[in-house]
């Protein structure tokens, strides 16, 4: 059996930081799906957009709102009512919020157009093309 002679040591300086748990930005996503060619929501959406997404929205939220739409038609047309849609929901839950007292909500607004990289699904299919003209909602709350 062999035994240690010589213990060596080194020194060296080492940087110490203490660990802080990340913030988690937690939100929710709604999303509401338009007619063909439509920058109107139905009665249906527009009800739920007031009774139930607006009431989900807390003070000092930020709403960031994308509208998408299919690759049927123009390019430019299509931007323009990607925006609208966008708009219209904008425009729904900014009153619904207001009636409600709730303060300091800021909305963001994104026109999505028929770009085939941002579009939540294919654009190959009638299926897919369908579920395309929606406008997705998300609602981060503010983090203290």
């Amino acid at each position: 059996m062999q035994t240690l002679k010589e213990i060596v040591t080194k020194e060296a300086t080492v940087h110490v930081v203490a660990w802080t748990p990340s913030k988690v930005e937690e939100g929710m996503r709604f999303s509401i799906i338009y007619e063909f060619d439509d920058a109107k929501a139905i009665a249906m959406y527009n009800k739920y957009l007031s009774e139930v997404v607006a009431h989900k929205i807390p003070a000092n939220a930020k709403v960031i709102i994308h509208g998408h739409i299919d690759v049927i038609g123009e390019e430019a047309y299509n931007q323009t009512l990607s925006v609208k849609r966008a708009n219209d929901v904008k425009s729904t839950l900014q009153n619904s919020v207001s009636k409600l007292g709730t303060t300091g909500v800021v909305f963001e607004v994104n026109g999505m157009g028929e770009n085939e990289n941002t579009a939540p699904f294919g654009n190959k299919l009638p299926e897919e093309r369908s579920y395309n003209r929606t406008v997705i909602i998300d609602i981060i709350p503010t983090i203290n």
